[in-house]
């Protein structure tokens, strides 16, 4: 699968673009703030359905305009297939899929699957375990439909159990029938997610392992553990055993919503202990992995966009990862970078190249 063209009307700082892709490498050079980063998310939107920076729609508007279109035509196994997101202040967003409008926008989730790789990727090690849920959340989803509406499911039922709890406080009286509800919903949630989690961490590790040694090329030894109190502590009596302290701390302190994956390096954390090179190229491993086990698991070549990534790598790093991608990653690629002279360390006689200059919100096609 692959993005033949998209077309852009007042997204961010875009006003109209009609670009037409290489559906092999695509390299897309300008100076920073010039709107690189901005294509890419136009790209990522059509397949996540939201920006990987805004989660404010309004955010995502030109400025002095009131609503932003993004339309891309693929091309997958010779048929063509086309989405459009259009959003208009004041009212829902919209989404097309061959020009058949979707009832639940969810239900596109996985239909062009996509990575992308970016500096705020560095949230997932450095940041809460929320985001290290998130990546891997959004790597199942994107195969597993069953897996992302449940996630849904418990995200919503434990919201109202929370509200729920805080009722309970407010009013000093503790009503069983009202909690056993969502608790009877929680348990099974808790045990498919689990489940899911375990058994797919199992599969990334061992891709995982495997491309940090190919990327790095170095003796350190990665690993990701999973954190979690489910496997020896949960049975249908949990939530009953924690609810006196729920009720005081007005919310759900048990359950999948607390899990974490501990990043490791040497077997020290690499939060702590790795240099940027490493935790830059523990980060790149993780997202290209993402693209082996999605490509596995749907037969379909992801769109891969890597932007700005070689910033703080040195220049062994670097031709060592353009040399994983030029053997590794088979789809159509995104590269996003300051630096047009890069390029030379791309093969350039065995891959069909497009190059784009993005200046001031406009993008211009460069010879070959």
């Amino acid at each position: 699968m692959y993005l033949e063209k998209i077309e852009i009307k007042n997204y961010k700082n875009y006003v109209t673009e009609n670009i037409n892709f290489s559906k092999k490498i695509n390299y897309i050079t300008g100076k920073n703030g010039t709107g690189k980063t901005n294509l890419l998310d136009a790209i990522y939107y059509l397949s996540f359905t939201k920006s990987a920076f805004n989660k404010i729609e309004d955010e995502n508007i030109k400025y002095n305009q009131n609503f932003f279109l993004i339309k891309g035509t693929y091309k997958y196994q010779d048929k063509k297939m086309e989405v459009k997101c259009e959003y208009k202040q004041g009212n829902k967003k919209n989404l097309y899929f061959n020009e058949s409008p979707y009832e639940k926008i969810s239900s596109h989730f996985g239909k062009i699957p996509a990575v992308l790789i970016m500096p705020y990727d560095s949230d997932i090690i450095r940041n809460s375990s929320y985001y290290r849920r998130r990546f891997f959340d959004l790597l199942i989803s994107q195969s597993e439909r069953k897996y992302l509406q449940n996630i849904i499911k418990y995200n919503k039922v434990l919201k109202y159990r929370n509200l729920v709890l805080k009722s309970f406080k407010k009013k000093n009286e503790v009503d069983k029938n009202q909690i056993q509800t969502y608790d009877e919903i929680l348990i099974q949630l808790n045990e498919y997610i689990y489940n899911m989690r375990k058994i797919y961490l199992k599969n990334f590790k061992k891709i995982f392992i495997k491309t940090y040694e190919n990327i790095t090329k170095d003796d350190n030894k990665p690993n990701i553990i999973y954190n979690t109190k489910l496997n020896d502590e949960f049975d249908k009596n949990t939530f009953k055993k924690t609810l006196d302290y729920d009720i005081l701390t007005e919310k759900t302190n048990f359950g999948i919503h607390k899990d974490d994956f501990l990043f490791y390096l040497n077997n020290k954390s690499i939060k702590h202990f790795a240099s940027q090179g490493q935790q830059k190229s523990f980060i790149i491993s993780l997202k290209m992995s993402e693209y082996e086990i999605i490509y596995n698991q749907l037969n379909i070549k992801p769109i891969m966009m890597l932007d700005d990534i070689f910033e703080k790598l040195d220049s062994t790093r670097i031709n060592i990862l353009m040399k994983y991608i030029r053997n590794k990653i088979f789809g159509q690629i995104f590269i996003t970078d300051t630096l047009e002279n890069r390029l030379k360390n791309i093969n350039r006689s065995n891959h069909e190249i497009k190059i784009f200059n993005v200046d001031n919100g406009k993008i211009n096609s460069c010879e070959e």
